[in-house]
């Protein structure tokens, strides 16, 4: 099995980031080998280390819970960011691509836009 390398399954660069998201912290090496290491014992609940008290496991979960609350409001930004742009994307497509008055699905859009784009720049190379 080959090493773990940065950016290798496309994540080039919001993964280096300290504000990175849950996807960069579940791909990072430590979390499969805890310490870094390879050899010391996985941390799966199978032996292992143990809690000494059930204070450690509260302070944990309120912070797992404060970490995906703020997951949860960046991945809502991200989709607000993406439905602002696909709808200013939807607003320079020329009626014809409108169907019956409603709108177009994310993908429409796209592959919409891609059309129009092609078409238009033919028109130039023609001119």
């Amino acid at each position: 099995m080959s090493e773990w390398a940065p950016g290798h399954f496309g994540e080039d660069h919001e993964a280096s980031s300290p504000d990175s998201s849950v996807d960069s912290m579940c791909s990072s090496p430590e979390m499969f080998y805890p310490g870094g290491s390879r050899d010391s014992e996985f941390s799966f609940g199978f032996g292992g280390r143990r809690t000494s008290s059930g204070a450690h496991r509260q302070i944990k979960s309120k912070m797992s819970t404060k970490r995906r609350m703020k997951a949860s409001e960046r991945e809502k930004l991200r989709m607000r960011s993406l439905a602002e742009a696909l709808h200013q994307l939807r607003d320079y497509l020329p009626p014809d691509y409108t169907k019956r008055g409603q709108p177009l699905t994310k993908i429409q859009t796209l592959k919409c836009t891609i059309e129009y784009i092609n078409k238009l720049s033919d028109i130039l190379s023609h001119a």
